[in-house]
Formats: C-alpha cells, structure tokens, sequence
C-alpha cells in the first residue's frame, strides 16, 4: 500500500575531501563500481527559453566569492504538497517535508550535491543586477529561520542591486521566502568556493545542509545540470513554466591529466593488475581515460567532482586499490629491516618500571592537571613563579600543569583508603610542569621533567599465612637503593636527612643527592596530614626528577665495562662502635669509601643498639666489612692489617669508641 517494498537507507560518513559523495549520484557511482554495476544518473528535458524579455543581469565582480552563477525564472507556479514517493524520500534522508517548490530544491541538492535555493520573484524585484560580495560592517539580514542575523566582512551575501538577499551557500533571506502565494520563482544554483563559505558560515554561527556540501566543494559543472533538473521537477510537480536561464560566464576548467604507470602500481602495490581491471575500475569511479588500448601507461583526465582530492599518481593507485580490495594485497615483511634501537631515555624509563614492578609496586596513571583544592588538601605548596595555568579549564579541579606527582598519588590511596583497600603500593612514571618565561616560536616556555613517584602503605603482601611485610622508611629506601643500583648509581647517591618538609614526618625524612644537587625525596607522610586524610595508617612517598637520573645514565652507560667474579673466598670481619646519634651512617660510609681500600668489597651495615649504660645521645653501630681479592687467597694476617688499620682511621675521623 506504502510502496515500501526494498526500501533501503544507506547511512554514510563522508571525509572531508569528498565532496561528490555528498549526493545519491556520487554514493551510486561508488556502488557501481564496488559491485561492477551499471550508474544510472538523472534524466530531464532542456527547455527552451520564453520569448519573454528580462531586465534581471548576474553581475559578479568578486571572483574569489562566486565563481559561477545561474538563476532560472519561471511563472504559473501552483504551491501545493510534494508527491508521496519525493516525501518518503527526503524522510528517509531525514529531510521535513514542506511544500514542492521547497522539497524540489532539497530533492536535488541530495540527489546531485547540488544546493539550490528558491526565490519569490516578486519579492525580489528581479530588475536590475544580482551579485555576490562580501557584507559590509553594520550590515544585517534576517534569514529564513527568523533570526535576525549581524554580517561581518567575513560574511557573504547575494545582492540584488546591492541590498542582501541571502546568506551564499548558508541559508536564504525570509524577506523573498517563498509562500504560499508564490507564482513566480527566481531559482539559484552557485559555486561558491570552500573556503569562503566556510568562513561565511562561522561569521554568523549557522551550518545548514547547503553549507555542509560548499565546506566540502561542489562540482562547477554541475550547477546548471541541477537547476535544470529542478526546472524538469518544478514544470512535472508544481505547474510552472520556464521562462529562461540566465548565467555568468563558466570559467575555463582544463581537466588535469595524470600519468599512471602500471609499474609504479605494482611497486606500490605489491601485486600484478591487469591493464583491463585497472582501467574498468577508473573508468567506472568517472575518470577520462587516454589511450584506450595501453600496455605500459595510461593518461589519466580527472573530472572536474575529483580535482580537489586527486591530483598525483599515487591518489589514483589509491582509488584502484580501494575498489579492487584491500583485503587482495598479499602480506609480505620488508626485505631490509633494521632491529628495534631504544634511545638511552627509553631505556631508563624501561629499567625504571621494570624495577618498580619487581619490587611490587603498581603502576597508576593520573591527570597531568590539577587543581588548588587539591595541593590544600594534600599540603603541598606550588613555586608559583613557575607555575602554567591552564586559561580554558572546564573545571576547577583541573586549572594548573602539576609540579609534583604526590599530590594525586595520595589523592588516589585516599579513594583506595574509603573503598576498603589498605594495602597499596603504587607508583608514576609521569611529567611535571615549570614555568621559563615567554613562549616564541623556538620555545614553548614550559619545562617538561619527567618525574618517578611512588607511595607505599600497608603491606605488600594480602593475606595472613604469609609474613606480612608492612611498609615503613626502610623498605621505601631500599626500593630506591635496589631501583638505583640497576643504573648502576647506588654509590653515587646520597640519602641526607631534612626535617623542613612540610608534609613530611620531620625525623623521617631524607633528600636524595647526586654530585651534591638535590633531585628526589623520601619520607613517611606527616601525622597531622595522615590524620587529615583520614587514612588509617603510616604512609611513606618518593619522588625524584628522572632527568638527574637519566643524565647520570648516559654517562655510566657511555662506559659498560664488567667486573670478573673472583675466584678467591671472601672474608668478613665485624666491628662495633660508640658514637653519638648526630654521626649518620652516611657519614660512615663516606669515611669507608675515602680510604680507597681495593680490598674492601662490601660495607654492610647489620646492627644498632641503644640503652641508658650507653650514655645520653650514644648509640652501638655494628658493621661487617667485606675482603677480597682477584689475585689470590687473603691470609688473616693481610685482613687484620688492613682491617685494624680502618678501625683506627674509623677512631681518628669520626671519634668513635671500638667496643
């Protein structure tokens, strides 16, 4: 009853280069060639012009706006509904239905790319010169959607004698709508460029279908083929007679002519075509094609729908192959490759992870924005001279570039903490964000430091069969020592103590060095914070700048060089010592390693005692040194003589008792 049998909807997403699939006639001609179809355009008869005599002339003084323009008039126009089957078929391309003048010229526009637009002719006052140009400062129009609409330069209008009528290419002027009382009609069919109604259309806010196919490109050669389909359309449907075509002159358009060789294809290609299949395939997409018989090459002429986006041999291998089937290029590997070369940065990211991991720790991933609600939270401080603001933030929870991780990495244990989840060992490979000064074309003014960060709370291990390795400054500092001594840098850098940090447990604090410069941090979060936070335990953070850590790699890198394993027993001795709780252990190790011992090869920490017997501010270190040699077995007399005269340097230096 409907006449709904086969009714089929495509639903297609056009790229921006391709403007002719914009139409039924250029989606039907890609089908065509896709499944070796036979393309059936549409048909009309010329009309022949009234003897009637016009005074209407197109006058285009601005080639950049306009590049051709064609109105058609008629008269006897009968306004009344469209047909049932032209209504079905704008409703399936989603197109209201108004009236058949209307629906004609949105009928076209989808079957050819084509937009039309009609005028009353009577409205217009079609005596005189219709032009194209840009509006001026302070100019407006009223456009069919009832909105009064402000024009800038950037805006195009036609005119006629030089009062705008219209929005080119966007959208028509309600004061020459047509009505229901219409009886004549000034038809339009342009080119307008691209670009311009690009612009045109973003001066006033508006996107309309019609704009949609000029942001695309319209094929020049086909506007007065469409305006005389809309006049078939107009005579069958709506009663109207033709009176005549007027136009400015068509501009000259040469077809450009490609060379394709089908050497080249197979080049590209990687498979054998044969000439026939690749020329049925051009010709079948619309492509003129010189000679018809080939053998090495063919002449390829681009119509005049392809000429913005083909324009080199390689865009035609491409339109072969994408009709003849991707799915038909055989998959082969290069003859020549070249291994994989990590960068010495990437490697250090890698060795960082890797270790991180091993240890246990899982890697989280937070936002690179941040916002001040989130530092008073977490009690962090900003350098604000060098802090980048971010001036389009949609939130206020993501308004600065961060300079430190830790403040989400605590944001992130927080979440964890309410949901239930205690044990929590994470950490970042991230970037941190500092202010230089101005951006110029050469600088950004922005330095990006990549940043490792991690935060350890609770233990490590879930459950209570095993022993439960709950987190605490000694395990965080190992992680470090262990992370550290994969780049071959644990020697080099320096745990010192800092109790200034405001965030952090003074007393349990300590900034790392390396060559006497700061560049990481390690300590347990302060009590007031924790308490702040509301989480239910001691929770210890790191973080350091990685680029300290990967200039120190180059240079250790520059130089890999392997000690041999001896082949001579080790032999270990153990000292113990007074000395007051202000001598730190680093102190002692830095004594160890000024004597210069080759001997020496392991320095080893293993006890410390407190009590009253001891004395106030005394405490009992024990340490267990290492000897060994690559030449031969050590005697106890050559170890007691270099160990007795360690412990003297020891008492000399760092005026410790020997217990």
């Amino acid at each position: 009853v409907l006449n709904l049998e086969g009714d089929v909807v495509l639903h297609v997403a056009p790229t921006a280069n391709r403007g002719d699939l914009m139409s039924m006639v250029g989606i039907a001609r890609e089908v065509s060639a896709l499944f070796d179809r036979t393309l059936h355009v549409p048909q009309w008869n010329h009309p022949v012009n009234a003897p009637e005599r016009t005074d209407l002339h197109i006058n285009l003084k601005d080639s950049e706006v306009c590049r051709y323009y064609a109105g058609v008039m008629m008269k006897n126009l009968k306004i009344g509904p469209s047909p049932d089957w032209m209504v079905r078929r704008l409703q399936a391309a989603g197109v209201r239905s108004i009236n058949n003048v209307v629906d004609i010229t949105n009928y076209v526009m989808l079957e050819m790319g084509q937009p039309l637009h009609a005028f009353d002719q009577v409205k217009l006052n079609t005596s005189g010169d219709i032009g194209v140009r840009r509006a001026r400062a302070g100019e407006t129009l009223m456009t069919l959607d009832g909105v009064d609409r402000k024009l800038t330069e950037e805006s195009v209008v036609i005119t006629m004698n030089d009062r705008p009528v219209a929005l080119a290419g966007v959208m028509g002027g309600a004061a020459t709508e047509i009505d229901e009382r219409s009886q004549q009609l000034f038809l339009e069919s342009a080119c307008f460029p691209a670009a311009v109604v690009r612009r045109s259309a973003k001066s006033v806010g508006l996107r309309t279908e019609a704009s949609a196919r000029f942001e695309r490109g319209v094929d020049i050669e086909q506007c007065r083929n469409a305006a005389l389909r809309a006049v078939d359309l107009l005579k069958q449907y709506a009663g109207a007679d033709f009176i005549r075509l007027v136009e400015s002159p068509m501009p000259q358009i040469e077809a450009p002519k490609i060379t394709l060789e089908f050497a080249r294809i197979e080049k590209v290609l990687g498979l054998s075509l044969e000439p026939d299949v690749v020329v049925k395939i051009l010709k079948k997409l619309g492509f003129l094609l010189q000679p018809t018989k080939v053998t090495t090459n063919l002449v390829v002429s681009v119509p005049s729908f392809r000429q913005a986006d083909v324009q080199r041999e390689i865009d035609l291998i491409e339109e072969v192959i994408r009709i003849y089937g991707y799915d038909k290029v055989p998959y082969t590997l290069p003859q020549n490759t070249m291994p994989v070369m990590h960068s010495s940065r990437a490697a250090l990211v890698r060795m960082l992870d890797a270790s991180l991991r091993a240890q246990g720790l899982q890697e989280v991933v937070t936002t690179s924005l941040i916002g001040r609600s989130l530092l008073e939270k977490t009690g962090f401080t900003v350098q604000e001279e060098q802090l980048v603001s971010v001036l389009n933030s949609h939130s206020s929870d993501h308004t600065l570039m961060r300079q430190s991780l830790l403040p989400s990495l605590i944001e992130v244990a927080c979440f964890n903490h309410a949901q239930g989840i205690e044990d929590i060992w994470i950490y970042e490979l991230g970037r941190a964000y500092f202010k230089l000064g101005k951006a110029n074309v050469k600088n950004a003014g922005v330095s990006e430091r990549l940043h490792v960060a991690g935060l350890l709370t609770g233990s490590m291990l879930s459950g209570e069969w095993q022993r439960r390795e709950v987190a605490d400054f000694y395990i965080a500092k190992g992680i470090l020592e262990n992370m550290l001594s994969q780049l071959r840098l644990p020697q080099d850098v320096v745990f010192q103590a800092k109790n200034d940090v405001s965030y952090l447990h003074p007393g349990k604090t300590a900034v790392l060095t390396l060559g006497g410069k700061e560049f990481g941090l390690l300590g347990e979060l302060h009590p007031n914070l924790v308490q702040r936070l509301k989480l239910r335990q001691a929770v210890y953070v790191f973080e350091m700048n990685a680029e300290v850590l990967y200039k120190a790699y180059k240079q250790t890198d520059a130089v890999k060089t392997v000690a041999p394993v001896s082949a001579y027993p080790a032999v270990k001795r153990d000292m113990a010592f007074l000395a007051p709780v202000t001598l730190s252990h680093q102190n002692v190790l830095d004594a160890l390693k000024a004597l210069q011992d080759p001997l020496v090869r392991g320095i080893e920490l293993f006890d410390e005692y407190r009590s009253e017997q001891l004395g106030a501010g005394k405490r009992s270190l024990a340490y267990r040194l290492t000897f060994q040699s690559d030449e031969g077995t050590l005697t106890d007399t050559e170890v007691d003589s270099r160990f007795n005269r360690i412990k003297e340097s020891l008492a000399q230096q760092l005026a410790v008792e020997f217990r």
